[in-house]
């Protein structure tokens, strides 16, 4: 299927089915792995690439409870690249999705992973320094633009918002251009913002930050 083609810029029927289900039973585990088997199926169609999806681990009591603390379950393929998720999700644009970029990801996590449930950053107002001994306490880990990016397609499916719409950035310490951790943010069209010229000791209320953890059976 070509990446220009029209069907690519929308769910397919099953996959808009399996939203709607697992909309419904967000503690499901069968339903979240269907989900994000039907997602990836459609995702990777874009591309002629196929993508497995490991059953979710968990029961849904520890999902529950993940839920009441801010968070969610998604799935990254370990093959899947940020230049992969330019071409399946070609509104994005920008440099960091193209071949050759200098953005350099230090977190690579992959398979079922934690990241946090919320349309605007969390943890705004923060330095780097501090952002960086929360996630150590909470054994968590900055999160990489390659999860961000993925967690913000499937927010925009499920909750039809994009992540840090507006003027909210999220700070990403998983990844970073030269010296500088990279903040980012998605416009209302789908449309990926990147930089890099935050110093460590900066805060804004209008910057957060965000974070990632692999699932533990």
């Amino acid at each position: 299927m070509s990446v220009e083609s029209n069907k690519s810029q929308e769910p397919t029927s099953t996959l808009k089915q399996v939203v709607e289900a697992y909309g419904r039973d967000r503690c499901n585990p069968e339903l979240l792995t269907q989900f994000m088997y039907a997602f990836w199926a459609e995702a990777g169609q874009r591309i002629g690439k196929e993508y497995v999806v490991s059953e979710f681990p968990l029961k849904s009591q520890e999902i529950k409870e993940r839920i009441k603390n801010g968070q969610m379950a998604i799935f990254v393929p370990a093959e899947v690249s940020r230049i992969d998720l330019g071409k399946m999700f070609p509104k994005m644009g920008g440099w960091v999705v193209q071949e050759e970029n200098s953005v350099v990801d230090g977190v690579n996590n992959f398979g079922w992973l934690w990241i946090e449930d919320s349309v605007d950053s969390p943890n705004r107002n923060t330095t780097q320094r501090q952002l960086e001994k929360k996630f150590k306490k909470e054994k968590r880990q900055g999160q990489s633009l390659r999860s961000y990016i993925v967690g913000s397609q499937i927010n925009k499916l499920l909750n039809d918002k994009y992540f840090d719409g507006g003027q909210i950035w999220s700070r990403l310490l998983g990844s970073c251009r030269g010296d500088g951790v990279l903040i980012s943010g998605f416009g209302s069209r789908g449309d990926l913002s990147v930089h890099s010229f935050l110093y460590p000791e900066d805060r804004d209320e209008f910057v957060g930050g965000r974070s990632e953890e692999v699932v533990k059976p």
